[in-house]
């Protein structure tokens, strides 16, 4: 009863049990001036936590260490907006680590949403069969008026229902000592040398952007490596007690504190480009 009484006190840590092995988790938005475009999202993890893993769309098991078939990732454009279409997977594999790349494209970036939180792209059982727990998803969702030049407005963390539903007076449970020890404990073996990266390239030339982090055509909205997290003990406790459901705000507060980790923190990025 203790144990079961700490494993749901630190809820977050349920959240990295399904994301276990995951090293590197990115997704570039790839705009042009009429709003079309592609989505592009890569997955690696180190190879022996890829090898036990056992990916499936939902519907039927995949085997041990192998890519889900196509209809995975069909399923999940499904969930990115009208008019998003799944084009290709290809297997990444490097000296430590293994994954995928998949592509989708879309026709209207006013439809396309993209989930910020680190997603694989499909779910991910382990081979005892047990279903990965599932997770608020917060989305990007972009606006975007043809034209010359193009105006594309970047909107982060868009979730009317978590907004509409999260009562800011609620208190959130306290942890006692012993279940915060626990919590930080568990989570600093599976947040270590993992890293999540949003990007957003312009296909053309940038005239004006408000945005936080800007190189050349890229706009990067999170590069988020978790092991610069690990080095800053003071704020990694803080984070720890952030608890089973925090806040986009309260992520932002804590990261935008340590060197060299970028997390753009302004509600709205504008970006004028042709």
């Amino acid at each position: 009863m203790v144990r079961k009484g700490l494993i749901r006190a630190a809820g977050f840590v349920v959240l990295l049990f399904s994301l276990a092995g995951c090293l590197e988790i990115s997704t570039i938005v790839s705009v042009k001036p009429d709003g079309t475009g592609t989505v592009s999202e890569r997955m690696l993890m180190s190879k022996s936590s890829f090898s036990e893993m056992v990916l499936t769309d939902g519907k039927k098991k995949g085997q041990s260490g192998q890519l889900p078939d196509n209809e995975a990732f069909e399923k999940k454009s499904q969930g990115m907006g009208e008019g998003v279409r799944f084009v290709s997977v290809r297997p990444v594999v490097t000296k430590t680590q293994s994954g995928y790349e998949a592509l989708y494209s879309f026709r209207d970036i006013n439809l396309l949403q993209v989930n910020s939180a680190p997603d694989t792209g499909v779910s991910a059982d382990s081979t005892s069969g047990e279903e990965s727990p599932k997770k608020k998803k917060q989305y990007v969702r972009f606006s975007l008026k043809e034209g010359s030049p193009s105006w594309l407005v970047i909107m982060m963390d868009q979730d009317k229902e978590a907004s509409l539903s999260r009562s800011p007076a609620a208190a959130k449970p306290q942890q006692n000592p012993e279940q915060l020890k626990m919590a930080t404990s568990i989570m600093k073996q599976f947040l270590k040398g993992m890293r999540v990266f949003m990007a957003v390239d312009v296909n053309g030339s940038i005239l004006s952007t408000n945005a936080t982090y800007r190189k050349e055509k890229r706009i990067t909205l999170m590069d988020v490596d978790f092991d610069k997290l690990l080095a800053n003990p003071k704020q990694f406790a803080s984070f720890a007690a952030l608890g089973s459901d925090p806040s986009s705000q309260e992520m932002q507060k804590i990261m935008k504190k340590i060197p060299g980790i970028k997390l753009e923190t302004q509600k709205e990025v504008d970006v004028s480009f042709q």
